[in-house]
Parts: C-alpha cells; structure tokens; sequence
C-alpha cells in the first residue's frame, strides 16, 4: 500500500488535489516544453507512477463531506501501467497533454467520465467496459496501440477530434458491440489505420468524416 512519505512532490500535490477534484498542472507554459512529443525528458517534477494515479482512483485518499473527489492532471509523465481491468471507479478521470508510457487498461471496468486529451499514449483498451459519462480522446496520439471499444456501454459521448490512431497489423479502432447513450462526433477527421466498428446501438446522432480513415476501414 503507497505511503504519503514515500510520494514525490508531484505525487504528494495529485494526492493532495484529488479530493476536491482540483487541477494539478505541472505544465511550464512554453509549448515546446509542454509538447507531450517530448515527454520522455520531463524530469522528476513532473512525473506521476500510474500506481498512484491508480490508487487514487480506486478510493485510497476519499473526500470529506460536501466534496467532489476526481484526477486532473496536465503536463506529466505517466510511468507504469494503469491497469484497472474490472475496476469499480466512482470519479471522473481526466488527463490533459501528459505523455503515458504505456497502454491504459479499463477492460471490464465501471467508470465514470474519462478524458485523455492532446496526450500520447500506446492504446486504450475499455473493452466490456461501462463508462457512466462521456470518454474523450480529442487530440491525443496514439502511435502503437489501438483504441478498443469491443461490446462496451457509453452512456454519454465518444468524442475523438484529432486524434491519430495508428495499429500496425490490426484495427486501429474497434468497437465492435459497442452501445451508446450519447453522440459520437469528429469534428476534425481523426487519423487512423483501419476501423472496425459494427456497432449494437448508437440511437444519436454520429458525424465521421469518411475522408480521415486512411488505408483499412470498415463500418459493420
């Protein structure tokens, strides 16, 4: 079990923000500097280890009465894994312009909203997942891994303005089974490599732009 002493600052200032759902930008304010494309060099001072970020998530640090607990955080980088397959999740997750180093897991999971904007990630699996809200990937690149939404449930939208999704040799996009309570829009063509998305239910409205999948696709 993490322990607050063994925290770094940055750790320590998420640990501390999460109960009140507040911000914890570790962003400089010079683009280049902020440019997720160059993460791997990001420092001590603004790196996060997915465990805490995963803790946190899982109820570790609760708020006190009359509070909102959610996980915001921009500028990090993210080390480890965040595997919460399977996971009951009650608060709102959102990263913006952090560089994760590796697949994002919330296979089988209840959520509640997700956010990983203008970011960089390897893939995220929500496969058989339920999200209680929206999931949004507007902006963020994934250059290894693929976004599965194999047979789960999306109360709210699905949202993927400029995103690039790049899976060599498989979907860079499948959804298949996919159920959705809300619209799914890009409004600025996405990049991928492939698309397989025959999906269940999709009662609102659904605005893709056919010019942005390149190479494989397929709508089911």
């Amino acid at each position: 079990m993490l322990s607050y002493d063994e925290l770094s600052a940055a750790e320590r200032e998420l640990w501390d923000a999460f109960p009140e759902g507040r911000w914890v930008d570790l962003r400089t304010g010079t683009a280049e500097c902020d440019d997720p494309a160059g993460g791997a060099e990001w420092g001590p001072g603004r790196t996060v280890r997915a465990e805490v970020v995963s803790a946190l998530l899982l109820g570790v640090n609760p708020p006190g009465a009359g509070s909102v607990a959610s996980l915001r955080l921009a500028g990090a980088r993210i080390t480890g894994r965040i595997d919460l397959a399977g996971a009951e999740i009650g608060h709102v997750l959102w990263l913006k312009g952090c560089l994760l180093e590796h697949p994002v897991s919330f296979y089988g999971a209840s959520t509640r909203t997700i956010r990983i904007t203008d970011s960089r990630v390897p893939g995220v699996d929500a496969g058989l997942g339920r999200i209680e809200g929206h999931l949004e990937l507007d902006g963020t690149v994934m250059d290894t891994g693929r976004l599965s939404l194999l047979n789960a449930h999306v109360t709210g939208e699905l949202g993927l303005n400029r995103a690039r999704i790049t899976a060599p040799g498989k979907w860079a996009l499948f959804a298949g089974g996919l159920v959705m309570g809300g619209a799914s829009s890009v409004t600025a063509s996405p990049r991928t490599e492939g698309c397989g998305c025959p999906a269940r239910n999709c009662p609102a409205a659904c605005t893709w732009p056919v010019r942005g999948w390149r190479h494989r696709a397929a709508w089911r």
